[in-house]
């Protein structure tokens, strides 16, 4: 049923002339045979039935009308009435007796998809990073794509977060191809092992150690040194974040075929 009860501001209507609305209505709109039973000073009940059934399957069938103070008024309907009727009702009351609903259904305005972009960038910015439009419209995109709706507020904060992931995880990714001459030979591992303590990071690379500086240079391969050649591609093999999904990148030089990250 559309709406079992509904609230009206009387507008200066007197009781009786809604009861007559009421039964009208349900007589010669909805032909519904009526009894109408007073139960007190402000309450009245209107049963209907239909005179081809048995009756007494009808016993459920009403419509309610208490009056409130303040000229306010109460309806509620139950019984066999279809959601079209019911609001057939509700319209004949509002308009010919210029009856006022009380309770108003609430709109509630959306976000669009731009709305969704910009509020990607602004968290973004406030985590002190920055982002181009076409980016941030690319997560939105995907994720648009995979769920069938726009993120929630939970939602956009992930996204942020696997940014912010996603782009240190770049920049140390930068710092370590930067940092590489050439691979290193047996000699200069036996030279940095019995060397005096760095402060900088050692990682272990395909039996070979490399000491992680500040950038210097361009892009080179640690197998064959070129610089000409060097590619960086998606390496799903590398996940930084389940949602939304983000993946490391990995290095390959183009001239001898070596690969790392």
């Amino acid at each position: 049923m559309l709406e079992k009860t509904q609230s009206f501001d009387m507008n200066g209507q007197n009781y009786q002339g809604i009861q007559q609305k009421l039964e009208n209505i349900l007589q010669k709109d909805l032909n519904y045979s009526i009894n109408t039973t007073r139960l007190g000073k402000s309450l009245l009940r209107i049963n209907y039935f239909n005179d081809k059934l048995d009756k007494d399957k009808q016993k459920e069938n009403r419509i309610t009308i208490l009056q409130e103070p303040k000229r306010r008024i109460y309806i509620q309907v139950k019984g066999k009435l279809r959601d079209e009727q019911v609001a057939k009702i509700w319209m004949k009351l509002e308009r010919d007796l210029h009856l006022t609903t009380q309770v108003k259904e609430k709109k509630v305005t959306l976000p669009t998809k731009e709305d969704v972009i910009y509020q990607i960038i602004e968290l973004i910015k406030l985590k002190g990073y920055s982002i181009d439009y076409g980016d941030a419209q690319g997560f939105l995109e995907n994720f648009y794509l995979k769920y069938g709706r726009l993120p929630k507020n939970e939602e956009i904060s992930t996204i942020v977060k696997g940014y912010v992931i996603m782009i240190n995880e770049d920049y140390i990714s930068e710092q370590t191809e930067a940092s590489i001459q050439t691979k290193p030979s047996s000699d200069t591992i036996t030279t940095i092992l019995e060397g005096p303590e760095v402060n900088n990071p050692i990682e272990s690379f395909n039996n070979g150690v490399v000491v992680l500086e500040n950038p210097t240079g361009r892009r080179r391969c640690p197998s064959c040194g070129d610089e000409s050649s060097i590619h960086e591609v998606t390496d799903k093999s590398i996940v930084l974040m389940d949602y939304p999904r983000i993946y490391g990148k990995s290095k390959y030089c183009g001239r001898c075929g070596w690969d790392w990250r």
